[in-house]
């Protein structure tokens, strides 16, 4: 089974290079804005049609009125337009909505563009040897970009997305065909429920199995707190702030690096270990809300504090890692049950009987009072999790094996392979 995947490389550029690729940038954030007010004025105040077709027609009419834009690659522009009226119908899904399209701001430093086939090539191989060079439609020509070619492409690339992060780093992201094994590549036999947590990352059924909580962020808690002050510190507008949000990018990359690498790893183990994984149905944005509403005592006022577990579950990144273990097993050939969260700890993975009285969090045993089972809460769930054990409730289900979300937690239009090293 062959399916669309996200390969993803550094770049190595000269001043002169990024600049050209910066007016490409530039370009581009014209457009969206320009194509935006144009929606907002004929939709919401007009109520007319305004879609992708008739922004597309009007670009021609900008590029021929702005001498700047026609002297810049059309297609990341239209690519642009593409992504806008994307993010217009992700607005108006009602199963799931977005958030509203915003303008984009020239100091908030808009970095990306997106290349089709008929704008950017590969040179050599085409597949990304170490020969291979990168080249892509900026004004005057084609602009050749060095890449760190850390593994070869699997099959020549349909599209690239150059782009720099807010740590200053450039990226190109490549869209590749891969091929997926319908069978485990390395078959165990073995099944397992996995349950997540904080005091230990990943519970399996057995033991040895366990992934530890790293706790990337908290280790640097104290040097990315240093950070943010100094952030604060520095004058609005000025080279001093521009230099320590520089920092401060760079530091919280490290960690989402760090992050990023320890759950591939953590789950290239499991499914090395295990051909089926049941997993929670997790719905990690209403674990963690960033605050709640809390009445003051002393002053008789409402106030805001924080939820005590909203940073350790950050820092876990649960939702990034099961999207992970989703991508590593398509490319295993295996599986990743999503099964409901609701009874797997308050239900005995022995008898099935509920627990009387409830399991609360600071209980970190399971006592059941039918069987006499004695097991910590985390492995009785991953107990109840495992698809290989006697079928479960009403509404169990098995997602389509193959479409996992993006390795970097984010939910991308196409698979998302291993970040470049």
């Amino acid at each position: 089974m062959k399916a669309k995947a996200r390969y993803n490389y550094r770049l190595r550029l000269r001043t002169a290079e990024a600049a050209k690729l910066q007016a490409v940038f530039s370009a581009c954030r014209a457009v969206w804005n320009q194509a935006l007010g144009r929606w907002v004025e004929l939709h919401r105040e007009e109520g007319l049609s305004y879609r992708y077709g008739d922004a597309d027609k009007e670009l021609t009419d900008w590029r021929s009125a702005w001498p700047w834009l026609a002297g810049q690659p059309s297609v990341p522009e239209q690519q642009v337009l593409r992504d806008l009226f994307k993010s217009i119908a992700a607005f108006f899904d009602k199963a799931n909505p977005a958030g509203r399209p915003r303008f984009k701001s020239r100091k908030a430093g808009y970095a990306t563009a997106r290349w089709t086939t008929n704008g950017f090539s590969v040179s050599g191989s085409g597949l990304g040897r170490r020969a291979d060079r990168l080249e892509v439609a900026v004004a005057g020509g084609r602009l050749p970009l060095r890449v760190v070619w850390s593994r070869p492409l699997p099959s020549a690339p349909t599209s690239v997305t150059v782009r720099r992060d807010k740590a200053g780093h450039w990226w190109a992201s490549f869209v590749v065909e891969v091929e997926l094994p319908e069978a485990p590549t390395c078959p165990t036999g073995r099944t397992t429920g996995l349950d997540m947590g904080l005091s230990t990352f990943a519970t399996a059924e057995d033991e040895a199995a366990d992934v530890a909580n790293p706790r990337f962020a908290r280790r640097v808690a104290t040097a990315l707190a240093r950070s943010q002050r100094n952030v604060a510190r520095a004058q609005k507008g000025s080279k001093g702030r521009a230099k320590a949000k520089k920092r401060l990018a760079a530091a919280s990359a490290k960690v989402a690096d760090q992050r990023r690498d320890f759950q591939h790893k953590a789950a290239r183990g499991l499914l090395g270990a295990y051909d089926v994984v049941g997993v929670e149905d997790l719905q990690v944005k209403n674990m963690s809300r960033r605050a709640k509403l809390a009445r003051n005592t002393k002053r008789g006022k409402s106030g805001r504090c924080k939820a005590g577990l909203n940073r350790s579950i950050a820092d876990a990144g649960w939702r990034q890692f099961l999207s992970v273990l989703s991508w590593q097993a398509a490319k295993a050939g295996k599986r990743v049950m999503v099964l409901p969260a609701g009874g797997t700890t308050q239900r005995c993975s022995s008898c099935g009987a509920r627990a009387k009285p409830r399991v609360e969090l600071s209980d970190r045993v399971f006592r059941c009072g039918c069987c006499g089972l004695v097991l910590g809460r985390d492995r009785n769930a991953a107990r109840n999790l495992n698809p290989g054990r006697a079928p479960g409730p009403a509404g169990w289900a098995v997602p389509a094996r193959g479409a996992p979300g993006g390795d970097d937690g984010s939910k991308p239009s196409v698979l998302a392979s291993a970040g470049a090293a």
